[in-house]
């Protein structure tokens, strides 16, 4: 043995790992160890096999004298993960697991190839280094360690070896478990004992809480609570259902939360399907904190974990510890998620965001205002539920008002959806709150003028320029309960707004909203009246659930009155496009987009599927933007390998394009977390609490803030608001102040 390579024989063998106290941990038993618990992850997709494969081989490489004197001596760097990934690919044919092993500290490589000109990077040109003798002498774990037989491997449902996004599912779902047993064996060892778990209760337990709670609405006593009892009735009846892929269509008002929640835990422990958790994916923030709300007050406080940018761990008590671990591999029973952490999780190479990707294996997944899914990313969105459903155990709920038409693209990949309501038509029937009526093209000032005559209104344009131009217009003649709701605001302004705005409501006072669309989803307010400017169908739906929310009023007396902005406003072309496509549609109903004063059925289930359709259509050749599942669709074989593009994908799949930059406003209440960042010492809860105090600029906004010296570059791409004169109690922050152009959406 070379001299620079320390000797630990006690019964045990070769020394592998030294932490910064001096205690030294052994590399058969951390293998063995992190083995065990990767297999154990993979037991529930049947890959246990797979997964106890990647522990054995991850840190064979460690064996080498080199590492040795790395550990122990402070010597050079030495690549320890490309050893066990040589042989699992050049011995064992397990070239799968070779990326797992390859990346389990820097992530999921892409495949390349051997010739690769990028510093070693690729698997390929790793495995490629291997062969030529570039690794350092690791061959003594022989002496030690007995790597599984890769021909011995099995996998409950194997996918075909022809199917690239399967077999790349695959090996994230393995990796998963690879790199959370790794992380958790790693620091139990550092810690001297195991992490405190998040202390939760079972889902039968979660179930009877539920339960009891929905028997308190029975028997019905009103006509409104007869028809969310017979929902809550028709999820029980489907949750002994085989699982699979299922919608739920509830139009606003008829309970859906708790309607999906009771499929979801009596679905999970129906007889046969031995689920482990339910996962509600949401697009806004905002429905994930009422949702989560809702959920504690029924289930407990620690049984329901919130994972977002705005959750403030520091504000969850002595739980908050363990909640902030549990975010890490979501091992918790219920976890309220985004659709950006859900799915961003699942096209993922790294290493954190990959670790809860196993836990995600057995669970019933609502999709929450299912519609919001971004159409450029709605191929391989429906491609990644469907192989969790197939291959994973995994039951998915497509839960909203507005069903987004996904029944041939699921069907596409050999997952039919089944509707859980009875009677969708006859639902929307008896909980319809709303009339619809077409104004036609409207001037500002007369808008203006109709919603000034109005005690209580909203309006709700797709413009923040037109937003700010028409609150100007109706607060010169109503100054006294007259508001502005958009992103220029800062979210803790707007929550402050909303709040009175609620209190204005119940109080009967005045309260006139001028707002973008950012109400329109998880914002509980109830106006009598509601004006809409042409959007797409479930734009505007979304925003009749503004309306007569609470079913108090008659029908034809709560109107949502759909106009054109006479104006031309600029839209980003996503939105003006729905708008088009929704005049098309609601034509080809009968219902004339251009007659003023008609009315219509905007919101019945025949135009949302023709909308939803047509847009599927059009866009046909846009349902995945990014190239995610083509690439995996279409991988490609060089040497023999699979060559999967791993990173590549992680690095362009994004289901919320990037094109605004933060900037902070100032407040009293933030200065401490101001003061953090500027020395360099920032904490995450302070990042988070300076992100509810920030408002989204585009380019052209911000460099006339930046050519005014209105702003400072804090880090990053985050900048703070220097000149306070620019942000507005009333409207928010306004870079046209400061010389810029004006600001739109």
């Amino acid at each position: 043995m070379d001299d620079g390579c320390v000797e630990q024989r006690d019964g045990y063998g070769f020394v592998s790992h030294v932490a910064e106290d001096g205690r030294i941990e052994l590399v058969r038993d951390h293998l063995r160890e992190v083995a065990e618990m990767a297999a154990e992850f993979a037991r529930p997709f049947g890959a246990e096999g797979w997964a106890y494969a990647a522990g054995m081989a991850h840190d064979i490489g460690k064996y080498s004298p080199e590492f040795q004197n790395r550990i122990l001596r402070g010597g050079r760097k030495v690549d320890h993960s490309t050893a066990g990934a040589y042989e699992l690919f050049e011995h064992l044919n397990a070239k799968l697991l070779a990326y797992c092993v390859a990346g389990h500290h820097g992530g999921l490589p892409d495949g390349g190839s051997s010739v690769d000109m990028d510093g070693g990077s690729t698997l390929l040109s790793r495995i490629d280094g291997a062969r030529k003798g570039e690794l350092p002498d690791y061959h003594a774990f022989a002496d030690e360690v007995e790597l599984p037989i890769a021909g011995k491997l099995a996998f409950r449902t194997p996918p075909d070896p022809k199917d690239g996004f399967a077999l790349a599912f695959l090996a994230r779902m393995v990796f998963s478990c690879l790199v959370d047993a790794d992380f958790l064996c790693t620091e139990r060892f550092m810690q001297g004992g195991a992490r405190e778990r998040l202390s939760t209760e079972g889902l039968d337990v979660l179930r009877e809480r539920l339960e009891a709670k929905v028997a308190t609405f029975y028997p019905p006593k009103t006509e409104l609570n007869e028809t969310r009892c017979s929902l809550l009735d028709a999820c029980a009846r489907a949750a002994g259902e085989a699982p699979g892929v299922f919608s739920l269509t509830v139009p606003t008002g008829g309970g859906k939360t708790y309607a999906s929640l009771h499929f979801a835990l009596r679905h999970a422990l129906a007889e046969g399907h031995g689920m482990r958790r339910v996962i509600y994916a949401v697009p806004y923030t905002s429905i994930i904190e009422q949702n989560a709300a809702v959920f504690r007050e029924v289930l407990g406080e620690r049984n329901v974990l919130e994972h977002h940018a705005n959750f403030d761990f520091d504000d969850a008590g002595e739980d908050g510890d363990a909640l902030r671990l549990a975010t890490e591999n979501w091992d918790a029973p219920v976890v309220v998620t985004t659709n950006v952490q859900l799915f961003e999780s699942l096209f993922a190479n790294k290493t954190s965001r990959c670790r809860k990707l196993h836990n995600i294996a057995g669970s019933v997944i609502v999709l929450d205002e299912a519609q919001m899914l971004p159409t450029k990313q709605l191929l391989p969105c429906v491609r990644a539920l469907a192989e969790l459903v197939q291959r994973y155990g995994c039951t998915v709920v497509l839960c909203t008002a507005t069903q987004p038409s996904l029944d041939g693209l699921f069907a596409r990949y050999g997952c039919p959806v089944r509707e859980i309501a009875p009677d969708p038509q006859g639902l929307y029937e008896r909980l319809r709150r709303v009339s619809y009526r077409f104004e036609g093209a409207v001037e500002d000032g007369d808008l203006a003028s109709r919603l000034a005559a109005h005690e209580q209104v909203l309006c709700v344009v797709n413009s923040r320029k037109q937003a700010k131009r028409l609150y100007d217009l109706v607060a010169g003649d109503c100054a006294e309960g007259t508001f502005h709701l958009s992103t220029l605001m800062h979210p803790v302004h707007r929550e402050r707004v909303l709040k009175e705005v609620r209190r204005r409501l119940k109080g009967g006072e005045a309260c006139r909203v001028v707002a973008t669309s950012l109400v329109e989803a998880g914002v509980d307010v109830d106006f009598p009246v509601v004006y809409r400017a042409l959007a797409g169908i479930d734009s505007v739906v979304q925003c009749a659930g503004r309306c007569n929310r609470e079913g108090r009023r008659d029908v034809q007396e709560s109107v949502v009155h759909l106009f054109e902005p006479a104006e031309p406003y600029a839209l980003p072309a996503d939105v003006r496009q729905k708008a088009e496509l929704a005049r098309l549609v609601l034509r080809g109903a009968g219902m004339d987009a251009s007659a003023a004063g008609e009315p219509c059925d905007v919101g019945s289930l025949e135009v949302i599927a023709a909308y939803f359709n047509q847009l599927h259509e059009i866009r046909r050749d846009r349902l995945d933007a990014s190239g995610a599942l083509a690439d995996l669709e279409l991988w490609r074989v060089s040497g023999g390998a699979l060559c999967i593009l791993f990173k590549d994908v992680a690095d362009r799949f994004r289901m919320i394009e990037e094109g605004s930059h933060p900037v902070i406003v100032s407040d009293p209440r933030i200065a401490g977390d101001l003061a953090a960042v500027r020395e360099g010492r920032a904490t995450r809860g302070a990042m988070r609490r300076l992100a509810r105090y920030s408002v989204g600029l585009y380019d052209n906004d911000l460099e006339a803030l930046k050519a005014a010296h209105s702003v400072e570059l804090l880090e990053g791409d985050t900048y703070v608001l220097l000149d306070g004169a620019l942000y507005h109690e009333d409207t928010g922050l306004d870079a046209s102040d400061a010389g810029g152009k004006g600001l739109f959406l």
